[in-house]
């Protein structure tokens, strides 16, 4: 069962990456030792050399989340549509490439593991969207979106293709990996439209 010898930071980071795995994908009452030891490889009381408890676990779990998503946030672009195209490949790539962290974010299960800490998880998905929403409405400030449409219906929009990439690919219901690029181009289309040139 055992596999080689990590380093502590590299062997903390597998069992956060392992948490969000099993939040996201089995549920906080199968975040057990045993099953973050059968996730990473190692003995199940090995989990305990690294981290005090379980608690510790879920925080440094919220940590990894928090840093993947923002590690080169926020894009810098003049244009806040290409900065919105930026954001929105990079995170869809993401999902494509991490669907669990995608997952534990975008599910209320990760808020639940986390208890009293579970302010922690909203902040990263308010965080997330507060960037989007601003971009949007910075657009609609520049003629670039028609000034009708809601902001609110906007981010939605944009932030609900990355929840239903995450949820679509941990089911299998996407048949084919998703082009990042693709995807925004339609729904740049989409935002857009109508609006003043």
């Amino acid at each position: 069962m055992s596999t080689a010898r990590r380093p502590t930071e590299e062997r903390r980071q597998q069992i956060a990456e392992a948490a969000l795995r099993i939040i996201s994908g089995k549920g906080v009452h199968r975040l057990t030792a045993q099953e973050l030891g059968r996730e990473v490889g190692i003995a199940d009381g090995t989990i305990f050399r690294h981290f005090k408890d379980k608690a510790e676990i879920v925080r440094a779990a919220i940590a990894h989340l928090e840093g993947v998503l923002f590690e080169q946030f926020p894009p810098q672009a003049e244009d806040p549509l290409e900065r919105l195209r930026l954001f929105f490949v990079g995170r869809l790539t993401l999902v494509q490439r991490m669907p669990s962290v995608f997952l534990a974010a975008f599910s209320d299960r990760l808020e639940e593991a986390a208890g009293e800490d579970a302010g922690a998880v909203r902040s990263i998905i308010e965080r997330s969207q507060a960037f989007v929403r601003q971009c949007l409405t910075e657009a609609q400030e520049r003629g670039q979106i028609d000034r009708r449409l809601s902001p609110d219906a906007l981010t939605l929009m944009v932030v609900g293709t990355l929840q239903a990439a995450a949820f679509g690919h941990r089911r299998g219901a996407l048949k084919s990996q998703l082009d990042p690029t693709t995807v925004w181009q339609t729904i740049e289309i989409m935002l857009t439209l109508g609006a003043k040139k």
